[in-house]
């Protein structure tokens, strides 16, 4: 019956001696030592947007000779008539379409681990209370 009692006393102090403290302890003691690592940063995200050249060409026949030059926001149209043949050549150059967003994203903020003597003097203590109360209930 002891021999249980034991055990099950020293795993039970076990399971508390290396129990450790969770991400969110952790996140909540850096956000009080340091409550900027909340705020947000601006990223500018670009997007660029590149169309192909497209070129078009068709054939009409007719009588005469005749040339017509049309250029129109980019677009160049070149219209030959040579007595019964038209052709037609359309040229779109390619074009860059430039799309910048701002986007918001959570501040990340990496420093190395401070060693606090505290917590080593809190667990050495832990330690030998726990150890002490251990041998008062074994004897």
């Amino acid at each position: 019956m002891w021999e249980l009692i034991k055990t099950r006393a020293v795993l039970i102090g076990l399971l508390f001696l290396l129990q450790g403290c969770g991400a969110r302890f952790y996140l909540n003691r850096a956000i009080a030592k340091d409550p900027t690592i909340l705020d947000s940063v601006v990223v500018k995200v670009d997007t660029v947007i590149i169309t192909q050249k497209q070129v078009v060409r068709d054939t009409l026949v007719l009588k005469t000779i005749d040339t017509l030059k049309l250029i129109k926001e980019g677009v160049r149209i070149d219209i030959r008539r040579s007595y019964d043949t038209i052709r037609v050549d359309v040229e779109c150059p390619s074009d860059t379409i430039r799309i910048s967003k701002e986007v918001r994203v959570p501040q990340v903020i990496y420093r190395e681990k401070e060693f606090n003597a505290k917590h080593l003097w809190l667990l050495i203590i832990s330690i030998i209370i726990y150890t002490l109360l251990l041998l008062k209930y074994i004897k």
